[in-house]
């Protein structure tokens, strides 16, 4: 799947592993660049056929997960979606690893964002296609440094502003934000795009936990750390803004 105006360059891309990752970790970004009339584009790996309640393969599972990704694409409000074709979910590691950076690395070449958004060191959950898709994002990254046409920042998410990332085995860089994003006024929309994942429990969760959240605190943050150009530490306070 590829929606993509050929003329829109610039502005805010995700590069993440399965259909619902973007809603989990950068919903709120992504959607408060649209908002902003950047341009937000969303590049995702697999199809998510694993995302089964046994882990199973399942290709109507894939099916389902596709159009749950376009629902969530329409209340964030991307304008591009692509999925990669020839990569299985819980499989990425399996394929070249050469050949997913080749992949990435002409996707970001061709449209040119301003900042893009990955997975950190332990994919955030630690589950191997995103620690994968995450280090070749980062490679590709580079690769384009070489050639003049590297994006102006790089940031990983860092899910550090919230219960859930008590119980999460982060990396230095995921656990340590340079920038707290407010996105307490498209909270609304960020759990609307979870829903759209309803073939995935743990998005019904996180939505509840979202909801619980702003309840309570009557605010909501997401959290990244730019990785290129590397932010010193200790940062003296968190930006607030990506592009």
């Amino acid at each position: 799947m590829t929606e993509r105006p050929d003329e829109l360059r610039g502005g805010l891309a995700a590069i993440f592993a399965h259909p619902d990752d973007e809603s989990f970790t950068c919903g709120g970004a992504l959607a408060l660049a649209h908002d902003a009339g950047r341009v937000t584009r969303l590049l995702v790996v697999t199809r998510g056929e694993a995302g089964t309640a046994d882990g199973s393969f399942d290709e109507a599972v894939g099916d389902a997960r596709e159009e749950e990704l376009r629902c969530a694409a329409g209340v964030l409000g991307l304008d591009e979606v692509t999925l990669l074709e020839g990569y299985a979910d819980g499989g990425i590691a399996d394929q070249p690893f050469a050949r997913l950076v080749d992949e990435i690395a002409g996707w970001l070449s061709a449209r040119r964002p301003d900042a893009v958004i990955t997975f950190g060191p332990h994919g955030v959950t630690g589950n191997p296609d995103h620690v994968v898709v995450g280090s070749a994002t980062r490679w590709a990254v580079e690769r384009l440094a070489e050639s003049g046409i590297a994006p102006h920042a790089l940031y990983v998410v860092a899910p550090v502003f919230g219960a859930a990332a008590r119980g999460l085995d982060l990396s230095p860089e995921e656990g340590a934000a340079t920038h707290r994003i407010d996105v307490t006024e498209v909270a609304g929309r960020r759990i609307a795009a979870l829903a759209c994942h309803a073939s995935q429990p743990d998005a019904a969760a996180e939505a509840d936990e979202l909801r619980e959240t702003l309840d309570r605190d009557g605010v909501m943050y997401e959290g990244y750390t730019r990785v290129r150009p590397i932010v010193p530490a200790p940062h003296p306070a968190f930006d607030t803004r990506l592009v």
